[in-house]
């Protein structure tokens, strides 16, 4: 049916629930991207430079977190081009000292 050829009421009728498909739809896409886009990442992937610093140092860090020294070595690789970055992005800020076992 075309809605130009329906009755006002009907034409109202005919579309007044389309937001109940369309928007439920686009959420869960929404959502099935994110949970895709952010499943690999690391638990300190979303944390600020300092954050990353004090980490490696063992400096404040939670007890459910697992340690530096823990992390396997992909997780280890991956937190230290983190860290280049940051270094990159501070030009002014002191060099990171890092401090093995």
């Amino acid at each position: 049916m075309k809605s130009n050829t329906l009755s006002p009421v009907r034409r109202f009728l005919h579309w007044q629930y389309s937001g109940l498909v369309v928007v439920p739809t686009a959420v869960i896409l929404i959502m099935i991207w994110w949970f895709s886009a952010t499943g690999d990442m690391e638990f300190y992937d979303y944390w600020s430079c300092d954050t990353l610093k004090n980490y490696v140092m063992d400096l404040d860090v939670p007890e459910d977190i697992p340690s530096h020294k823990d992390l396997t070595e992909e997780q280890h690789l991956h937190l230290h081009v983190l860290l280049a970055e940051c270094q990159d992005n501070s030009r002014y800020s002191e060099p990171l000292k890092h401090l093995m076992p």
